[in-house]
């Protein structure tokens, strides 16, 4: 008995080297999902946006500033654990934003012998620049959408955002 390819899935050897239109998954919405979260948080693509915009950084000293401005300030640790990487990284990220005067740190109030990262003025500024950008960046990719199509996406996209939450919520 051979194995068949599932509908929607790849050659039965994976996809040809190169090939990034061969779904990986049976579910084409899962597919694209994976493929748009692969694309936004891709290091190309934030340096693109953020480069559209005149914001001199890496992707992920972007990340860390977005992450900082939408979760107010936060232990390095806490950064590491959302960026999924060590703390080391995270300290050499920290110092290029700390001499570029976006970040600084201060004592954390619960543990005297900890840090947070607060960002400056000019740290909260970039940050809503770079996220600014991504709502045009929407606007311009959904261009030529009916707005009831938009309205329909956003809520769809909200119900599955909750649905994934509870998943996570239950584990």
């Amino acid at each position: 008995m051979t194995d068949a390819p599932l509908p929607g899935a790849g050659p039965a050897d994976g996809p040809a080297p190169g090939d990034p239109r061969v779904p990986a998954y049976r579910s084409d919405l899962l597919d694209s999902l994976v493929r748009v979260m692969g694309l936004w948080t891709s290091g190309d693509f934030l340096a693109a946006v953020a480069a559209r915009e005149g914001i001199d950084l890496d992707s992920p000293a972007v990340v860390v500033l977005t992450v900082v401005w939408r979760q107010g300030p936060r232990r390095p640790s806490a950064i590491a654990e959302h960026l999924s990487t060590g703390p080391s990284n995270v300290s050499k990220i920290l110092r290029r934003l700390d001499a570029a005067g976006l970040t600084e740190r201060r004592q954390d109030p619960d543990d005297a012998r900890a840090s947070r990262v607060h960002l400056t003025e000019e740290g909260a500024r970039v940050a809503r620049v770079f996220v600014a950008a991504g709502d045009r960046l929407v606007d311009e990719l959904l261009d030529g959408w009916a707005p009831q199509d938009r309205v329909a996406f956003a809520a769809l996209m909200r119900r599955f955002e909750s649905a994934s939450e509870a998943f996570l919520d239950r584990s």
